[in-house]
């Protein structure tokens, strides 16, 4: 049992908690290899590095508190340590309960961070989800605050965590005087495994800024073009409802990847859209009423970015689709998206030509992946052989290598394209094609509206040709079938 002198005061917890701060900060610049501030954007790195620091922080107080220091480096040097209610040195796992309780308010945060993913599909600041986000937020900063302070005026000195685990910290007088080393050891490699971590977390470039240039019709993709589309300037507008901009990281890109059908409102007006979205590029086309009791229809292209507020897909350019023109009267669609656990919530924004913010929710079915309608096979010996033992082609597949298409479904892009049974897939969009898989990816990340340019072997004979996908294949189908 280790023999005390006393609770240790409120005034030397602080000073111990500053020199502890300072410790955990040069962790921080050790990990990054510079100033954490420099992580101003939430991308991997920012979101790798907080769980990084927090874990370190973990380790630094239990690996300390629970060893023969029987305190961090900040309480040691002030001479105050920890105990259990018995005054004996606290386990691992009593040190690991003591620093949970101290972040108690996290878990108001995290309800708060909940809600407000859930606040967009309600009525804009009206809803009452944002209240409830207010009360949790200072709640927690309630519970932060005067958790610590409990320190100052209970009988024995304890903080609430300290009330939590059951500890005291209290002035220390006859515990040994040297470091222990093992603890040291544990916390410098733990450091090291996160330097070593956070190094393999690309980091997201900086935009560069550019003019934005004035609206003009957006060009058809040319047959050997990608399919994703060029990155475009920061719109204009867009900076007025979401603030700053920045290109979206790759990682985030399979939160919008693939084709979406939305139904939204523009006043009175109802709109129903098509969204299709690859990487950080996309197109949209709008079906909405025209004056002349028909149908008008809007192609955009889409952008995905980044912003305080969330994902951001914006639109570029709209085009009507009637005339072939820059359309003078429609707004760009900007959407809002918000994601929560099994689902992703739209919301509409944009702002009208007298300058009015208009706010709606939006009905988003994901729908799938472009797909063209084909069954196909790497070919092989035994693939060529059990091929033209079928008889199945009007002639013999003479090579063992490629990808062969074995089936083109009736109606399909494939169909419509004129592809064949027995037709062996050269390349798409000037990439060579040796797998299925690579066949696959390429249709997957295509996008709607957009030609696929085929490079195909029919019989010896050397054919191209642009097949457009359709909407869709559901994740759940077969890869062989697209």
């Amino acid at each position: 049992m280790t023999r005390t002198t006393g609770y240790a005061g409120i005034d030397k917890r602080f000073v111990a908690s500053l020199i502890d701060g300072i410790i955990l900060s040069i962790v921080g610049f050790i990990i990054v290899g510079r100033s954490p501030g420099d992580l101003k954007q939430l991308d991997a790195q920012t979101v790798v590095y907080l769980i990084l620091i927090q874990m370190l922080t973990w380790v630094y107080f239990a690996v300390l508190e629970s060893s023969s220091m029987q305190g961090t480096f900040g309480k040691r040097v002030l001479g105050i340590i920890v105990t259990n209610t018995q005054g004996n040195k606290i386990s691992f796992g009593k040190a690991t309960g003591r620093f949970l309780a101290k972040s108690i308010c996290l878990l108001f945060w995290i309800l708060a961070a909940l809600v407000a993913a859930m606040a967009p599909s309600k009525a804009g600041n009206e809803s009452p989800y944002v209240y409830v986000f207010i009360a949790l937020v200072v709640i927690g900063f309630v519970v932060g605050i005067f958790g610590y302070l409990m320190a100052g005026y209970t009988e024995e000195k304890q903080a609430l965590h300290d009330i939590i685990a059951r500890c005291y910290v209290v002035n220390g007088r006859g515990q040994s005087s040297s470091i222990s080393w093992k603890p040291i050891v544990v916390l410098a490699i733990a450091v090291l495994v996160s330097k070593g971590i956070f190094s393999q977390v690309p980091a997201t470039p900086s935009p560069t800024p550019t003019p934005s240039p004035s609206p003009t019709p957006t060009p058809s993709p040319s047959p050997s073009s990608s399919p994703s589309l060029s990155p475009s300037p920061e719109p204009p507008t867009i900076s007025s409802i979401f603030g700053e901009l920045t290109p979206a990281s790759s990682a985030l890109y399979g939160i919008t990847n693939g084709v979406y059908e939305l139904e939204f409102a523009a006043g009175v007006i109802q709109h129903q859209a098509t969204l299709s979205m690859s990487g950080d590029s996309g197109i949209m086309e709008v079906r909405l009423p025209n004056e002349q009791g028909g149908t008008q229809t809007i192609k955009q292209t889409m952008k995905l970015w980044q912003s305080s507020k969330g994902l951001v897909i914006a639109g570029e350019n709209p085009i009507d689709q009637n005339t072939k023109k820059p359309s003078d009267t429609y707004v760009t669609d900007n959407f809002l998206i918000a994601v929560s656990p099994g689902k992703k919530v739209f919301q509409n924004i944009s702002v009208n030509s007298d300058g009015k913010t208009v706010d709606s929710p939006v009905n988003a079915t994901f729908k799938g992946y472009p797909g063209i309608g084909i069954r196909m096979s790497e070919l092989s010996s035994q693939v060529r052989d059990e091929i033209n033992q079928k008889g199945s082609l009007p002639f013999s597949i003479t090579q063992d290598t490629g990808v062969i298409i074995i089936e083109v479904m009736n109606g399909e892009p494939a169909a419509k394209a004129g592809l064949r049974p027995g037709d062996i897939i050269r390349s798409i969009n000037g990439n060579t094609i040796t797998l299925a898989s690579e066949v696959q990816s390429q249709i997957k990340s295509s996008l709607l509206f957009s030609p696929l340019n085929f490079e195909i072997n029919r019989n010896g004979e050397k054919l191209s040709g642009e097949v457009v996908p359709e909407c869709c294949v559901t994740p759940e189908e077969s890869t062989p079938t697209n």
